[in-house]
């Protein structure tokens, strides 16, 4: 008997097998649609009208992009843009650090300052400036502010220069902001006295830290308190009159404001009735 599978059917065999892998499957683009496609599109890109076209809307697409980049950079990097950023940065440190203070200031540790360090990307001593300017300006100058600052100055480890430098760039910005000290405001009006006497405050309360031994070293101090004296165009006589004394006397700077404007008026008001008692006497004798 003749075997089944012979020679001649199993070419035959794999030629057809061959076919059936090489057939394109059903739906698909056959290799004649592609050629076809690729060669109208040639066709097209050799018409000068269709590649100048194309080569135009490409030029659009690309100048539009360009351009809306530029504008998202340019946004980004306006002064208005980067003020609001600094803004915001000074606001997380602000709400970090007012969680410690004055409750859990002893919790405050150099990790905190890290954190912080981490997500506005500012120095300790930038971290310890905006957040002492924060409370000049918004709390009570007493006990619990000094232990507050001291415990955020062990916080961000800063120097005795360091130190120096953050409390006369504090006192820049206050005379830039409030002007140089005076203490004659009797001929002021109100806004401008309130003005003078804020300033006068901010004033006495930097001298005071500068004063402050373990705020900075005496050496250091008295160099500072030199050097504030000059900033606010203030004298040793100014000093004497307007320096506190002991923490909780915040208000002893308007006090004695409101004495030299009294003293001055009481002064003024003596003049005039001495010399209205020279004009309305007894005429001298002959």
């Amino acid at each position: 008997m003749a075997p089944f599978f012979t020679a001649g059917f199993a070419r035959e065999l794999r030629t057809v097998s061959t076919a059936v892998l090489n057939a394109p499957a059903e739906g698909a683009p056959s290799a004649g649609a592609f050629n076809t496609a690729v060669d109208t599109v040639r066709s097209s890109l050799a018409n000068p009208a269709v590649k100048n076209g194309a080569i135009l809307g490409l030029a659009v697409l690309a100048g539009s992009f360009a351009l809306s980049c530029y504008k998202v950079y340019m946004k980004y990097n306006s002064s208005r843009s980067k003020r609001k950023r600094q803004v915001n940065k000074n606001v997380v440190v602000v709400e970090r650090l007012r969680d410690f203070f004055p409750d859990n200031r002893d919790s405050l540790t150099k990790g905190h300052i890290r954190g912080l360090q981490g997500k506005t990307g500012f120095k300790p001593e930038e971290i310890f400036r905006k957040y002492m300017r924060y409370k000049l300006n918004e709390e009570v100058f007493n006990v619990d502010f000094v232990a507050d600052v001291l415990a955020l100055k062990t916080a961000c480890d800063l120097d005795d220069g360091t130190m120096a430098a953050v409390l006369l760039e504090t006192g820049e910005r206050m005379v830039r902001k409030y002007g140089v000290l005076m203490r004659d405001v009797s001929e002021m009006g109100a806004s401008g006295m309130q003005r003078k006497v804020d300033g006068c405050a901010m004033f006495t309360k930097v001298m005071y830290l500068a004063d402050l031994e373990q705020f900075i070293s005496r050496t250091q101090g008295d160099a500072v308190q030199q050097r504030l004296k000059e900033i606010f165009g203030a004298t040793d006589e100014d000093y004497a009159k307007l320096r506190i004394t002991a923490l909780g006397a915040e208000k002893m700077d308007i006090s004695v404001l409101e004495a030299m404007i009294t003293q001055k008026a009481a002064t003024t008001d003596g003049d005039e009735t001495k010399g209205g008692g020279n004009q309305g006497g007894d005429p001298t004798p002959a």
